[in-house]
């Protein structure tokens, strides 16, 4: 088994670890905007964003991608999700018959819809499988053998199986689902919502160090209605809300992600702007949830036009959207709870 990693980020080179102990030949191509770490790694030096060396991967370039992809039984799409659309069609005229994975946790705007990735690329390509990998899975962890426990969701149960025994380690545990609609909404909104959730450890160092044990207990549960809202109207189940992919990548991503980063600078008072000049400086990467808030707001009006939704529902998600368009986190927090 041959498995191409096609991004070489910090999540994508981070999963060769289990693949690499379980045997398996793995190689990583690089996109145009990974040269600097492809340099590095053929030099043998660490990755700059998850700490450690990968010898024994096979590095490739951008130009080497389509080749790449022909001799490979699956290829694991790790590019941000603003890159996939571009990407994916770079490389689909070669993808027929292979599992195509996405680690890409967010939205897609394509022919006038907000779709998740797995609808883009099955309406691109009828004729791969697709596997989608969610769940509270912090890059850096994963790339030290911290235990971990994620679920891989497909349509197709008998690829989800092969996926899991080949990916599968006594620290990278995986979960099935057939619910890759509901995965999908939910991993794309815990972005969203956990900029949200993390403003409030900020907001307890603006105000002196007040511990607000309270306003955490109904941000979160705010959260989680309205994400569990989103995944039915969106045709998947709501228990997938309250599992791995939901409120277990939730308490990951906000506690240690790039997205609960970003929220807790604003709730520190910092402007959206300078916030994210901040995070550019500690040198952290692409914060999903910033787009795919617009994303999900275009959303939510879609599926109001629809009758399925209503807008009075979703107070916290229109929160975001404000303080994310200027807006301050204290005057949203009072006028939301």
């Amino acid at each position: 088994m041959n498995v191409l990693i096609i991004g070489a980020g910090a999540m994508g080179s981070a999963l060769s670890i289990p693949l690499m102990d379980n045997g398996i030949n793995v190689s990583i191509c690089g996109t145009e905007y990974d040269i600097e770490i492809l340099d590095l790694l053929r030099k043998g030096e660490k990755h700059p964003r998850i700490g450690v060396g990968l010898e024994g991967i096979n590095i490739l370039y951008p130009e080497m991608m389509s080749e790449a992809v022909a001799d490979h039984d699956v290829v694991l799409l790790a590019v941000s999700t603003d890159g996939v659309e571009s990407v994916f069609s770079r490389i689909n005229q070669d993808l027929d018959g292979k599992i195509v994975v996405t680690i890409s946790k967010g939205f897609l705007e394509y022919n006038g819809e907000v779709v998740t990735i797995p609808q883009f690329m099955e309406s691109k390509n009828s004729k791969i499988d697709i596997v989608a990998i969610t769940g509270p899975s912090i890059a850096r962890e994963v790339a030290v053998k911290n235990p971990t426990r994620v679920v891989f969701s497909s349509k197709s149960s008998n690829k989800v199986e092969l996926l899991k025994e080949i990916f599968e380690t006594n620290y990278y545990r995986i979960t099935t689902s057939d619910d890759i609609i509901g995965t999908e909404v939910t991993s794309a909104l815990k972005n969203v919502y956990s900029i949200g959730i993390a403003w409030i450890r900020g907001y307890e160092e603006r105000k002196g160090g007040i511990e607000m044990s309270n306003l955490k207990g109904v941000i979160a549960a705010m959260a989680i209605d309205e994400i569990s809202r989103f995944v039915q109207a969106m045709g998947g189940r709501k228990e997938t809300v309250y599992g791995l992919s939901g409120f277990g990548d939730l308490i990951a991503t906000f506690r240690g992600g790039r997205n609960g980063m970003l929220g807790e600078l604003l709730g520190k008072g910092y402007s959206i702007n300078s916030a994210l000049d901040e995070l550019k400086r500690r040198g952290v990467g692409v914060v999903e949830g910033y787009n795919n808030s617009k994303r999900a707001y275009t959303l939510l009006k879609n599926l109001e036009k629809e009758n399925k939704l209503n807008s009075k529902d979703f107070p916290f998600l229109i929160g975001i959207v404000e303080v994310l368009k200027g807006a301050d986190v204290e005057d949203v927090l009072f006028r939301i709870i």
